[in-house]
């Protein structure tokens, strides 16, 4: 079966990388995770002092430290799905803390940065046969991928979603309130920045996955994909 590039776009914590991961892993496709990419490189700016006490980047610092920024995906034989690598280290964890939830969004809206990112992920993507997910994949990535899908979902489930899965990882300081604030901070802020910002393809297949589970959600993903094989 001839193989084909998915692009998987929605906002924040709306679930689209569980489907990109269930996806991907169903129809044995290789999965990749293009904002753990700019997580990784949020933690490493944490880590090495390029964020600014405002908060803010240091750009040049950045630029100056790229080079040195080295993330790759590794499979997780107990989950299933791949973990991400920072500089040989796995992040995996580090990087879905709400630390960094709170300073990716600058982080990834710096231009010179998503160039390169954009640069590496088309690489990945040469051979077909891949699932990526993020906020510009199918505008900006994978332009011709030939399935595109959006995933959205209100703020008040998202944040539901996204506490429950802090819990799970043991955090029991971070409020529902805090999440939520940071969701809608990042929808405003991916929604308006200059480079690349989060929009619907207009060729895209959107799910409003409020109200379905997580198996309702990779079934339909199934669907669309089978569907959109048959017609090529």
């Amino acid at each position: 079966m001839e193989k084909i590039n998915i692009a998987v776009d929605g906002v924040s914590s709306s679930g689209k990388s569980t489907m990109a991961k269930d996806l991907a892993k169903e129809i044995g496709y290789i999965y990749i995770d293009s904002g753990a990419m700019y997580r990784a490189i949020t933690l490493y700016c944490m880590q090495n002092n390029i964020i600014n006490p405002d908060k803010t980047i240091n750009e040049s610092k950045l630029k100056e430290h790229l080079p040195n920024i080295d993330i790759r995906f590794k499979l997780n034989p107990e989950t299933g799905r791949p973990d991400t690598y920072l500089n040989g280290k796995n992040v995996e964890k580090e990087i879905r803390g709400m630390e960094v939830s709170q300073l990716v969004s600058p982080v990834s809206a710096i231009g010179f940065l998503r160039k390169e990112m954009v640069k590496q992920q088309q690489k990945m993507s040469l051979n077909k046969g891949v699932v990526m997910d993020g906020r510009d994949i199918g505008t900006v990535v994978f332009p011709d991928a030939e399935l595109k899908i959006f995933v959205s979902a209100s703020p008040e489930i998202r944040a539901k979603r996204r506490i429950d899965e802090l819990r799970m990882k043991g955090d029991t300081k971070t409020s529902y309130e805090e999440v939520l604030e940071n969701i809608k901070y990042r929808d405003h802020h991916d929604q308006n920045r200059k480079e690349s910002p989060l929009r619907k393809a207009d060729d895209a297949i959107t799910l409003d996955n409020s109200n379905i589970n997580i198996e309702q959600q990779l079934q339909w993903a199934i669907d669309m994909y089978y569907n959109t094989i048959r017609k090529k």
